[in-house]
């Protein structure tokens, strides 16, 4: 029987998506397409699937409901690059994840286990 340590947490099921797979998904989905936003705050862990309100190719720039302007080639937000809010690609497992915990979740890692800083 293996015991859980206090500092070892699960992961999210966006924690293999790499910034080309966000940045391909963001470039081709058209207004009204789907988005979600991850937001880290607090060892919480919450996505929030919104819809794509407007596009500026030229700026580089998506904006989603609610939340903002976002990069697209990283999915970082415009407004705090640095911050805890970004965008993920909606992937089934990111979509079932967010339907089944909405107001999210503590201690869940979005980075993988060969990439996590203890």
């Amino acid at each position: 029987m293996s015991v859980i340590k206090p500092y070892e947490s699960k992961y999210s099921p966006c924690a293999y998506q790499t910034p080309e797979e966000i940045e391909t998904y963001y470039r081709n989905v058209e207004v009204g397409g789907v988005a979600v936003v991850r937001k880290t705050q607090h060892h919480l862990l919450c996505y929030s699937v919104r819809k794509v309100e407007g596009l500026n190719p030229k700026l580089g720039r998506i904006y989603v409901e609610q939340d903002g302007a976002f990069y697209i080639k990283s999915g970082k937000n415009c407004f705090h690059p640095k911050g805890q809010t970004s965008l993920v690609v909606p992937t089934p497992d990111v979509l079932e994840w967010a339907e089944a915990h909405p107001r999210g979740e503590l201690n869940v890692s979005i980075y993988p286990p060969e990439k996590r800083r203890i």
